[in-house]
């Protein structure tokens, strides 16, 4: 054994280095001085506190006795790692050298830790050795032992996976790579909202690794938005973006599965050039800073010798060209800051040695990712509450109350889950066993039923939320405590209200109050007003309405609620878990007792927050169920042979206690023995081909589909997932029909094909091209009120549709070069009508090319400029395709634009930056960044900086957004716009009209002077006044003001007297008063009051004197 850095896993959490050597020396029966440990570091698991430890042993010889040869029986070899037995301890100690998964190297001190960064290895190389120098003493590497002297705030660690090229037997491709990333991710802490800033450093296939990671984020952004913007950057170094030699890697995997891998890395290679498209684009939407490192030497090439073993000795190749590695920016001066050549071949371009000059320079770059400082943790809305009480005489109108909480597709989730089969589930209250008819009588507050995705939790969970035997249990037999059961059933395939925590709240309120009025009266102390709408519960006032109604203790209360698939709340899952526990913690009392049913799947954040919860598994008592439910849908079939009965017993053992998999076998079967004639046993050996995992089995559905058809299959499917509310049969088909359209024209005949149908018709047109083109996997769905929309079948079959896997499933090789997806289909779509059209909507055209381009780093600016200016202008109130883009906030389509047309926006007169009003909005302010860096010219709009300035002092500048960037206020981006603005030249001296000025009434000889002197406006009627004339003149209002919103004002004011602002109107009296009050609020004047008195205060009156000498000269001149 060479000597080698190993990676020891799960040490104690409290444990230090010198502790480590002592406890791995007595464990290992070797000498503590030949240990030595070089990173100690808490682990990344978010369940079992630990520390890994990266460390060497001074006696390899002896080392490899001890673990390869089993001398100690406390060491066990499990693959390629030990583990280590130690007396006292819980859990093993593993030691390995592969380093695969997540290693962190260095534990930042908790004050000042603010961003982690994560290194990724390249192919064919070692997670931990290719960022070593190649010396024999192993005993250097930069990122554990350098970057944290240089960077002390960032945590660096390291990400290993398996990319052998000789001898592999993995067929998994860079998908396959990346989805291990995301899942890693997602495991270890970066899908929480309050995860740390993130950059990368990424070698070579690294790179490619982590691209196809950031695509596949942002096509399933809802979901792992967290992850996505937590990204801010990345150094990559010999990253081949347009591909690389590789003539000699293909030899070594010849024959082999992984030959796809090492294909998908070619010069040519069409995927490597859709995926930096997409990337690009992607990452400009996320503001990333990326860092393009590129080699100078060539590097030696793979060959194999005269005993058939494969080593880097051959001829001398440049492997990725400086044009691969940097995009093809090599030679664009004016991106030249973000390429860095480093003299060293393609091995050597990461392997830094102490004092290497690259070094500094890619600590510095990373400095620049992760300033010092900079915490990506999104503060929770706080639950605030008033502890007031409600005066006994304070009238409330209940029904106003019950109008404004009402939401009419609250129950719609309920009523559409199906009905338990016959006598299903009635173990639930028949059989002690699951413990919930005990649990109904106890005072538990919580119950959790837990289960595989399709196995009858939200039919279990409606069954015993509207059973009356749940009533019963819970009632008191003296009348004393009878409990409100209210239920709320996520649906994560619903509209936003329907998986939301304000959906949530809004519903459980509605239901309480209706069944107990007066606990109503609680809430309308929260409004000063007559009368509530909707539009007046937002999410912190229903938070602090049912706070009031929990924590009250003048109503009697026992509440009791059913809550569903937890799983499909659409937000981080450990505030839903939070939400729960805390209701738990609530004490009983003879008036109040607060009990929650819940269902999930077993995810590890459910198991770890409820692991010691009342409850069961679902799949543990269904057998029997499944068995009736297998009978019952056969015979739904009406078949006339009994040969599916007899296979029964087999479908209920492989069902594994899923009914939708019960569901999808009985239909398949079914069609078998409809279309051909098949004996018991060829019947079972088809069910024994049946997948038994439920995305398994739906990628079977879709290769049975002809290929000819697979278009449809993934438009169909794309648009249903896509589209959030009820999507209308009409809808879907439009959307379909003009999927594969290039341009508006092309779309707008493939919706005429369909004209002539009727409404009605869609439905079962719909549902013969479900089972045509989608093999079920789509439904149509009824209301009580006979409108109908369409969903996929299952939770599951979403999930299955937005993993990146499922365009190569559906499309097979055409997956390489589509990019498009549901968003741009329905874009298309919605372009398809005009205004006279009952399904024309003017927004909708803008939500879905937005969402196109977030989600696909594309733009549409083929279609988008094949729309005549005529149809647009229902659009847009320019109607250009530019104009159309500004306002939807299509910063890759304006981005292509200039890329064409580079003297565009500096040509245009069109009044840009104020198309679509004005916005508080991350976006808005970097879509009036991108006019602005493009060349337009700020002047040619100036209405943009006057409704800012007016807007700088009004009291909404103190108001929270949902910002990416973290905490941010309305005035944050209201200084952050007047900034731009004026960096980009804009006068700040602009005139506005002063609406508060109020002129002296002139006299009579006066207004016979204006009479016959006047043709037009009267100029004593208005008056003009500068930017800091009009906020000084609010100086009255600042001592009402919060401390936020004098500090907006403090700031505007200092931002346009920085940039050359003057004051016209505003006496030297007034601007000092202003003065006072800014000093009174502890804000610096000292550069204001400086800059101010350099300025003319005191101009003439321009009122009587010179009106009185105009006078006097017609006067004479009358007279003469």
């Amino acid at each position: 054994m060479d000597r080698m850095v190993f990676r020891l896993r799960q040490l104690p959490h409290n444990i230090n280095s010198s502790s480590t050597v002592r406890l791995l020396s007595k464990a290992l029966g070797i000498n503590s001085s030949a240990i030595r440990v070089y990173s100690l570091a808490r682990s990344l698991d978010l369940w079992i506190p630990s520390k890994v430890a990266t460390l060497m042993f001074d006696d390899a010889v002896e080392m490899e006795s001890i673990l390869e040869e089993g001398r100690s029986p406390n060491i066990t070899k499990q693959g390629d790692e030990w583990r280590i037995k130690v007396h006292d301890l819980p859990n093993s100690l593993v030691l390995d050298m592969h380093f695969r998964g997540l290693t962190v190297l260095y534990d930042p001190p908790l004050a000042c830790h603010t961003a982690d960064c994560i290194a990724i290895s390249g192919l064919a190389s070692h997670p931990f050795g290719s960022w070593q120098p190649k010396d024999s003493s192993k005993s250097s590497m930069w990122i554990r032992d350098t970057l944290p002297k240089s960077l002390p705030h960032i945590r660096p660690i390291l990400y290993g996976y398996d990319t052998t090229l000789f001898g592999s037997q993995s067929f998994q491709n860079i998908f396959d790579l990346a989805l291990g990333l995301i899942s890693q991710l997602k495991a270890n802490g970066w899908a929480s909202s309050t995860c740390k800033p993130l950059a990368f450093l990424a070698h070579s296939l690294g790179g490619i690794v982590l691209k196809q990671a950031i695509v596949s984020l942002a096509n399933r952004v809802e979901r792992d938005d967290p992850i996505l913007h937590a990204m801010k950057g990345a150094v990559l170094f010999g990253v081949p973006n347009l591909g690389m030699e590789q003539s000699n890697l293909e030899a070594v995997v010849e024959g082999q599965p992984n030959m796809q891998l090492v294909s998908d890395l070619s010069l040519d290679s069409a995927y490597l050039q859709q995926l930096d498209q997409q990337f690009s684009g992607i990452s400009y939407l996320q503001s990333a800073l990326l860092y393009w490192c590129y080699e100078t030497k060539k590097s030696p090439t793979v060959t194999r010798d005269s005993n058939g073993k494969w080593s880097r000795t051959g001829a001398e190749e440049i492997l990725v060209t400086p044009e691969s590695a940097t995009r093809g920016i090599y030679r664009q001066t004016t991106q030249s800051d973000l390429i860095i050549p480093i003299n060293e071949d393609h091995s050597n371009i990461v392997k830094f040695s102490e004092n290497d000059p690259n070094y500094a320079i890619v600590a510095q770059k990373l400095a620049q990712i992760l300033p010092r400082g900079e915490s990506a943790s999104k503060a929770v809305i706080a639950q605030t509450t008033s502890n007031s009480e409600v005066a006994s005489g304070q009238e409330y109108d209940f029904g106003s109350i019950m109008e404004s909480l009402y939401v009419p597709e609250g129950d719609r989730r309920v009523m559409e889950v199906e009905d338990k089969f016959g006598h299903t589930f009635d173990w639930v209250y028949d059989s002690p066993e699951p413990g919930f008819t005990q649990w109904l009588q106890s005072g538990t507050p919580l119950f959790w039923i837990n289960g595989k995705p399709g196995s009858g939790k939200s039919t279990l969970m409606k069954f015993i939320y509207k059973d009356r035997r749940t009533s019963d249990l819970l009632s008191d037999w003296r009348g004393y405590s009878n409990y409100i059961r209210a239920g709320f059933f996520f649906h994560y395939r619903g509209s936003p209200i329907q998986k939301s925590f304000e959906g949530l709240l809004k519903s459980v309120l509605s239901q309480i109050i209706s069944r107990s009025p007066s606990l109503s009266r609680f809430l309308w102390p929260l409004f000063d007003k007559e009368s509530l709408t909707p539009d007046d519960w937002s999410l912190q006032m229903l938070q602090r309405g049912f706070h009031r109604i929990l924590v009250q203790e003048e109503t009697p209360l026992h509440l009791c609620l059913f809550l569903d698939a937890l799983d499909e709340y659409d937000g981080r899952l450990e505030f839903i878990c939070k939400f729960l526990v805390d209701l738990a913690a609530i004490p009983p009392t003879p008036n109040k007792r607060i009990k929650v049913c819940f269902s999930s799947r077993p995810w590890d954040v459910f198991i770890h927050t409820f692991r010691c919860c009342h409850g069961f598994r679902i799949h543990d008592f269904t057998q029997e169920d499944i068995r009736d439910y297998c009978l019952g849908s056969i015979k739904e079939e009406r078949l006339p042979s009994v040969a599916l009965e007899n296979l029964i017993p087999d479908i209920v053992t492989r069902s594994r206690g899923v009914f939708l998999w019960v569901k999808l076998v009985v239909k398949d079967l079914a069609q078998v023995t409809r279309t051909s004639t098949l004996s018991e046993v060829d019947l079972k050996k088809q069910l024994e081909s049946l997948p038994l995992e439920l995305d398994s089995y739906y990628a079977e559905i879709i290769r049975r589909i002809p290929y000819v058809h697979r278009w449809k299959t993934y438009a169909m499917l794309e648009i249903t997932v896509r589209f959030r509310g009820p999507l209308r049969p009409t809808a879907l088909m439009f959307a379909v029909t003009c999927s594969e359209s290039r341009t508006y024209q092309e779309a707008l005949n493939s919706v005429q094909t369909l004209s002539g149908e009727k409404d009605s018709e869609f439905v079962d047109i719909v549902r013969r091209d479900s089972r045509r083109y989608c093999g079920g996997l789509i439904e149509v769905v009824s209301t009580d009120y006979s409108a109908y929309y369409i969903q996929v079948l299952h939770q599951t079959v979403e999930e299955f549709v937005t993993n990146p896997k499922f365009k190569q499933i559906v499309l097979e090789d055409r997956a390489r070069i589509t990019v498009e997806n549901g968003y741009a289909f329905l874009a298309k779509y919605a372009f398809s009508f005009s205004p006279e059209h009952p399904y024309f909507d003017k927004f909708a055209s803008r939500v879905f090319a937005r969402a196109y381009e977030q989600t696909s780093g594309r733009s549409m600016k083929v279609f988008l400029d094949s729309i005549p200016n005529d149809i647009l202008q229902f659009y847009c109130s320019i109607p250009t395709p530019l104009a159309f883009a500004v306002a939807a906030g299509l910063r890759l389509y304006i981005n292509e634009s200039l890329t064409q047309s580079p003297k565009l926006l500096r040509d245009c007169r069109e009044r840009l930056l104020t198309v679509n009003g004005l916005s508080d909005t991350d976006d808005f302010v970097q879509t009036i960044k991108v006019l602005l860096d493009g060349g337009f010219d700020a002047n040619r709009d100036p209405a943009l900086f006057i409704a800012l300035v007016r807007k700088a002092h009004q009291s909404q500048v103190s108001d929270s957004l949902a910002s990416e960037s973290g905490n941010q206020t309305v005035g944050d981006t209201v200084i952050s716009l007047i900034e731009l603005l004026l960096d980009h030249g804009q006068d700040p001296n602009l005139d506005i009209k002063d609406d508060d000025f109020r002129p002296a009434r002139p006299s009579l000889l006066e207004r016979v002077f204006a009479k016959r002197s006047s043709s037009g406006e009267d100029g004593h009627n208005t008056r003009m006044i500068t930017p800091l004339d009009y906020l000084f003149s609010t100086k009255d209002e600042w001592g009402k003001k919060s401390m936020v919103e004098m500090k907006v004002i403090y700031q505007v004011i200092s931002l346009i007297l920085g940039r050359g602002g003057v004051i016209k109107a505003t006496q030297r009296a007034s601007f000092r008063a202003a003065l006072d009050v800014l000093s009174s609020k502890n804000l610096p004047i000292g550069d204001l009051e400086a800059k101010l008195l350099h300025l003319s205060l005191s101009p003439p009156e321009p009122s009587r004197q010179s009106f009185g000498s105009k006078l006097r000269k017609t006067t004479s001149r009358l007279l003469n």
